[in-house]
């Protein structure tokens, strides 16, 4: 399943070599692919993106697409280097997993009824007090 946000700047796709990214030019459109094992959420991750790059780099995303293995962002700001942009971006996706991850956590516990968590008491309740009731009702 393919989700795009904004809408894409037409032109041509040049691949530009890592020896010569060193910082952006003022008012260019650049496209950068991100290669994902999976997003739980294509607009949350989307939004995340945007506001991250927005408020770190003042980097603005114009269009984005995401499908099961990869993220394309378009991407248009002020001057940036690419240096700091590039490692920050898999920064944000990790903080993005983590709570994904805690949320499921949480709804997992969550899903537990309430019965359960009372024998769970109860038997630890039983470890460690009924090794010393037991000695008191069983006579040597």
């Amino acid at each position: 399943m393919i989700e795009a946000f904004g809408r894409r700047v037409k032109g041509k796709i040049v691949k530009i070599p890592a020896i010569v990214l060193t910082s952006s030019v003022p008012e260019k459109v650049y496209e950068i692919h991100i290669e994902t094992y999976g997003v739980p959420s294509a607009e949350d991750t989307v939004r995340l993106l945007a506001e991250k790059l927005y408020e770190e780099y003042k980097v603005n995303v114009v269009w984005a697409e995401v499908d099961e293995e990869t993220i394309k962002l378009q991407v248009i700001g002020m001057p940036f280097a690419w240096a700091a942009v590039i490692p920050f971006i898999p920064a944000i996706l990790g903080i993005l997993g983590i709570s994904v991850a805690l949320v499921a956590v949480y709804a997992v516990i969550a899903a537990i009824p309430n019965w359960a968590w009372a024998l769970l008491a109860v038997g630890v309740g039983l470890i460690f007090i009924g090794p010393t009731v037991g000695k008191i009702l069983v006579p040597k």
